[in-house]
Parts: structure tokens; C-alpha cells; sequence
């Protein structure tokens, strides 16, 4: 582990006495707090910056910086980066802010800076999500020592749905959904987590609602998000307009528009889950559901009550649709079948292997997830096997083939398993 260097003010300790540290307080201090602790450590790994993050009872709490944190390590909630330029540091550093560990009298070297409010209260907000995740080793720090303020960037969680807080007032935020579904074509690639935001629709919510955070983004994550943003727009990519093969939610139904008379929407309803004697049709290249039960929603409902369009289906989509729909019920099933040998026999290229996607080996029939790729070198963790992990060079002899995307819950869990597996390992290098 590299040391930081930092410019740094002296401030002598008087009488062991910390009591003049702050929360946000950036220090150099020993990495040691007895001659045997010592001899574990290597020479010029001895001592590091620390940030105080607690104070309680007299006791002074941090957290451990870095400046060469675990890079198999890929999801970024496990450390907090700390600008060089920002804090006037020769490298940068990264806060790990899995382990918070008591400060004493003797381990203190000197007072080197202190955070922005921006960093302190970014970084209370990662040790709260990273709190509230599915990791089994948590930050040890209780909630009311981290008062953070929800702002433009934050993800949060509102009635099971996630939302991106583009704008707020002192009465709501404007937001933006986050779907749970991942298209390659359509989400924002940040820290090797896609992201689809759904951009055709701008929502407003009582600022003063029930809701978590669950995400964050830095400033420089928001101006790729608004970039992107600006892009869907200019490419008239927004999807406002209500028209034949749109899924729409409405009245927290979903219903798929097969088509229109005089401005009213002939829809029948869409399911998510499958039941015995559904049908199956196509949406934005993903099935659903449906027993074809028809509706009209007439005009003025829809302006009253509102609704979602959540995806739009394609021509050749909206034609497999309409065939299905002719279909007598005895040869929906056969249909069914066949769209599901056809969807598991196509073939996809090298492109599409990305995080978030698991590959077959067809040599050993093992089943390797995607969690990082650069160029041709992708990152595979073996699904069964967690110790299985390892760096390959896609070319046109992979032995790999597309097997299924995961939706962005479901990769969560599998980083938090390797995650907390790859930060148990490292501790046995400290």
C-alpha cells in the first residue's frame, strides 16, 4: 500500500489530547499502535492519511486512505477518491470505507487538511449506502453520525422504483425513473454498471415523501449522465408520443397499444410473469406476457389519470405481435416455444460480451460473469466458483458464447459476493 504525500501542517498534541480534531479532519498518523503491529508492516507502509469521520465520547474515529487501492476491486462504493489537485496531494488518494477504526493519542502525526463539504457529505452518503447493501462486512458506524443532504445526482428509491434526482426545490424533486431492465443500446455505462434511464418521461416528488437512497454519482458521473441526457434528445430519441406497439403503465397496470380509434387506445393488458395459457409477444426485445384480454382507454382517462410509456416495440416486432394475436389458442403454445428456441439460438459477437453479462464456455460448460472489460480483455468470474477468477482476451476463437444479461439487482449480488471475498483476502496483505 503506497503512502500519500501530502503537504502537511505540524500541530503538536498536548497532553494526548485529540479533542481539537474535527469530523472531516484529514491526518497523517501511524498505521501502528504498538512495537508488534509494527513489525508486521513494511517499511514505508508504517503510516498513511486518515479522515475523522467520528467523534464520540472523547474517541476520535476514522477511516484509512490509500493511494493504491485493490484494483481487482470493481465496484467504487468500496473507496472514496480523493483529488490530488483538491487537497494539493503528489498522488491521489482513495478513503477505504469499509473499516472505521479508533484513532489513539499515540498514532497522530499531523493535521494535513480537511474535506469540502461537497467530499464530506458525498462520502457520508457512500458509507450509508454501502451501510444499507448486501455486504456482510459493513462500516462500523452508527446512522446519526451520517447527516448527509440528498442532492442533484443522489439515485432514490420511492414506492419500489428507483429514480435519478436531475433537479430539486424546497417542495420536490424533478427525477427521472432508473429501469431495472438493461439494454447495451440504451443505458450509460459508469463503473462498470449500466444504467438505463428512462429520459422520455420527467416526474416531480414531494421532497418531503418516504424514500431511501440507494445510488450516487460524483460531479464528473453527472456530466456524462447530462451529456447522454442531451444526446437522447437531440436524436430524437424521446418516446412522448403514444402509438401502436407502445407498453404502457397505467393505472399500475401495464397494457400493450395494438391499436388506435379516434385518439383512444386499443390495448390489452401485459404481465412480467408467466401463467399457464399465456401468450408471449416481443417489446423493445424483451417478452411479456398476455392473455390478449382487449380494452379500450379512452383519451380523456389517459390525460386524467396519466400514464408511462415504458418501452415502444419495433416494426418487425409489433408484425410478430399482430400474428400471435390471429393465432387460435392451440398454436399460441407452439409459437411460445419456437420464440424461445429462436431467442436462445441467436448468435451474439464480442460487442455484446460487457459487464453485466454472463458467458457459457462451451469447452467446460461453465457459466463466468462479466464484472469488468477494457478493449478485448474482459474480467470473469466463474458463478459457481468465486475463487475462479480471471482476465481473458476475447478473439474469434473464444471458446465463450452469450448466454443472458443480468438485470442491475441481480449483478449487485453477485459484486457484493466477490467483493466481500476479495476484501477478506486482502486483509490477510495488511
Amino acid at each position: 500500500m503506497g503512502a500519500v504525500q501530502f503537504y502537511k501542517e505540524e500541530i503538536e498534541v498536548q497532553n494526548n489530547d485529540l479533542s481539537f480534531l474535527k469530523v472531516g479532519d484529514i491526518i497523517w498518523a501511524k498505521r501502528y499502535k504498538n512495537n508488534y503491529e509494527r513489525s508486521r508492516l513494511e517499511r514505508g507502509h508504517q503510516e498513511s492519511p486518515f479522515v475523522v469521520i467520528k467523534i464520540e465520547n472523547g474517541k476520535v474515529y476514522c477511516l484509512q486512505c490509500t493511494s493504491n487501492p485493490h484494483q481487482e476491486v470493481k465496484w467504487n462504493i468500496l473507496y472514496y477518491p480523493l483529488g490530488r489537485l483538491n487537497y494539493e496531494t503528489r498522488k491521489n488518494s482513495y478513503i477505504k470505507c469499509l473499516t472505521v477504526s479508533e484513532l489513539k493519542e499515540i498514532q497522530f502525526v499531523e493535521l494535513i487538511g480537511h474535506l469540502s463539504d461537497y467530499d464530506l457529505n458525498q462520502l457520508k452518503k457512500q458509507l450509508y449506502i454501502l451501510k444499507n447493501s448486501k455486504f456482510k462486512i459493513k462500516p462500523k458506524i452508527e446512522r446519526k453520525y451520517l447527516d448527509f443532504k440528498i442532492w442533484v445526482g443522489d439515485i432514490i428509491e420511492y414506492n419500489n422504483r428507483r429514480y435519478y434526482i436531475d433537479s430539486l426545490n424546497d417542495k420536490e424533486f424533478e427525477v427521472y425513473q432508473v429501469s431495472k431492465k438493461i439494454k447495451k443500446d440504451r443505458s450509460i455505462l459508469i463503473n462498470n454498471t449500466y444504467y438505463n434511464f428512462l429520459f422520455q418521461n420527467k416526474e416531480k416528488i414531494n421532497i418531503h415523501s418516504f424514500y431511501n437512497l440507494v445510488d450516487t454519482f460524483n460531479t464528473g458521473e453527472i456530466e456524462l449522465i447530462n451529456k447522454y441526457k442531451e444526446n437522447f434528445h437531440i436524436n430524437g430519441d424521446s418516446k412522448e408520443d403514444l402509438k401502436i406497439g407502445s407498453l404502457i403503465e397505467y393505472k399500475e397496470n401495464l397494457y400493450y397499444v395494438y391499436d388506435e380509434k379516434n385518439n383512444d387506445q386499443l390495448v390489452y393488458h401485459v404481465y412480467n410473469h408467466y401463467e399457464k395459457g399465456m401468450a408471449d409477444i416481443l417489446i423493445d426485445g424483451y417478452i411479456y406476457h398476455t392473455y390478449f384480454e382487449q380494452e379500450i382507454i379512452l383519451k380523456e382517462k389517459l390525460i386524467k389519470y396519466g400514464y408511462n410509456i415504458k418501452a415502444y416495440a419495433s416494426s418487425p416486432e409489433i408484425e410478430y405481435n399482430q400474428k400471435v394475436f390471429n393465432l387460435p389458442k392451440s398454436k399460441r403454445i407452439l409459437e411460445r416455444k419456437k420464440l424461445a428456441n429462436d431467442l436462445l439460438s441467436s448468435k451474439r459477437g464480442v460487442d455484446d460480451f460487457i459487464p453485466m453479462v454472463i458467458l457459457k464456455n462451451t469447452n467446460n460448460q461453465n457459466y463466468y460473469l462479466i464484472v469488468g472489460r477494457e478493449d478485448n480483455i474482459v474480467e470473469l468470474v466463474n458463478i459457481n466458483d468465486f475463487m475462479d477468477i480471471f482476465y481473458f482476451e476475447l478473439d474469434d476463437n473464444s471458446p465463450f458464447e452469450y448466454y443472458r444479461i443480468l438485470q442491475k439487482e441481480e449483478y449487485e449480488k453477485y459484486l457484493n459476493k466477490i467483493n466481500e471475498l476479495k476484501e477478506i483476502v486482502s486483509s490477510f496483505d495488511k
